[in-house]
């Protein structure tokens, strides 16, 4: 693996793939409310120089917004360069948001006003609807969407998750810092701005359509996996704002809503259960299920306790989006 300081001497002479690799470095996590900056400014020099994996980033800069005012139609347009520069990325992204899936190597050998073509495809009015949702419970307020992710997305979300997990982690009450607890035996993966594509901020966008909250209350993205007889056991998912340990966080804002999605349906078990109300909800694939965590008076509604049920056989792959009561959470 090439050290930061190997990759900071090359990116010094010019070298396209130092300077992205090194961006990628300083905006991910915590480096990012320091480096972020000079982060973005090493992408778009990459990208300048013709890099397609640098150029499909500037996409993504361009649909959240980093830097620059969002604009979708731009990132797109950004996303067909990238695909034309070489970017095997960009070219799958295109494709899945195209709505359009042949195999990856027909791709291969595209022209560039062939990628101009598929990009042409993206039918981006469609793409951001959220879908009609019902309600499953007024007490707590709990929402279903169906078939809110498409297949291909749901497979997309997964590929690009298995071989990132790790053991998830919880907030620990008495300390207010992250750890690992017993309740909860699962895994997953977080979505910094260095892991994201413009596949997932669609999704978040179709995500901010429905729960009309928007994307800077977004905390970052997580993919979870549950194997048979792993468990997130009862809890919440708002903040005690009794609980100094929780001080820290509640300056970010509360967790106002829990937004999630059903990736796979190859399993038994699994259900989001809601023991307080005797709810329980098991998705198909691409459905999604979502609650406020706080009642309209903005206080922590305590019949929102739910749990993650063990699946008892199979794997159950899930999205997980935690929103914000008030920006400044990092995306």
């Amino acid at each position: 693996m090439t050290s930061e300081a190997e990759l900071e001497q090359r990116a010094r002479t010019g070298d396209a793939r130092a300077q992205f690799a090194l961006g990628r470095v300083l905006l991910d996590g915590p480096r990012a409310a320091v480096d972020g900056g000079r982060g973005i400014d090493l992408v778009e020099q990459a990208a300048a120089s013709g890099d397609g994996d640098a150029t499909a980033m500037i996409a993504l800069f361009d649909a959240m917004g980093i830097n620059r005012p969002p604009d979708w139609e731009r990132a797109l347009d950004r996303l067909a360069l990238a695909a034309e520069r070489g970017s095997s990325s960009a070219r799958l992204q295109l494709q899945l948001l195209a709505r359009n899936a042949p195999r990856q190597e027909r791709f291969a050998s595209r022209s560039g006003s062939s990628w101009d073509e598929l990009r042409g495809r993206v039918d981006l009015p469609r793409a951001l609807q959220s879908g009609a949702f019902k309600a499953l419970s007024e007490q707590p307020r709990v929402r279903v969407i169906e078939q809110f992710a498409s297949p291909a997305e749901c497979r997309w979300l997964i590929e690009r998750t298995r071989e990132r997990l790790r053991p998830a982690n919880v907030i620990n009450p008495a300390t207010g810092a992250l750890g690992y607890t017993a309740g909860r035996s699962n895994s997953g993966a977080e979505f910094q701005v260095p892991d994201m594509d413009l596949v997932i901020e669609m999704i978040r966008a179709r995500i901010s359509a429905a729960t009309r909250l928007p994307l800077p209350l977004f905390e970052p993205t997580q993919v979870l996996h549950y194997a048979p007889g792993q468990e997130f056991r009862p809890h919440f998912d708002f903040l005690d704002p009794v609980n100094p340990a929780y001080g820290e966080e509640l300056r970010r804002g509360q967790r106002v809503a829990t937004f999630l999605i059903y990736l796979n349906d190859r399993f038994a078990g699994g259900e989001t259960d809601f023991p307080e109300v005797g709810l329980k909800f098991r998705g198909r694939t691409g459905d999604a299920i979502f609650w406020a965590n706080v009642g309209p008076d903005g206080r922590p509604d305590p019949l929102t306790r739910h749990a993650g049920l063990p699946p008892t056989s199979g794997e159950k792959w899930i999205l997980s989006q935690w929103i914000r009561g008030r920006p400044g959470q990092a995306r």
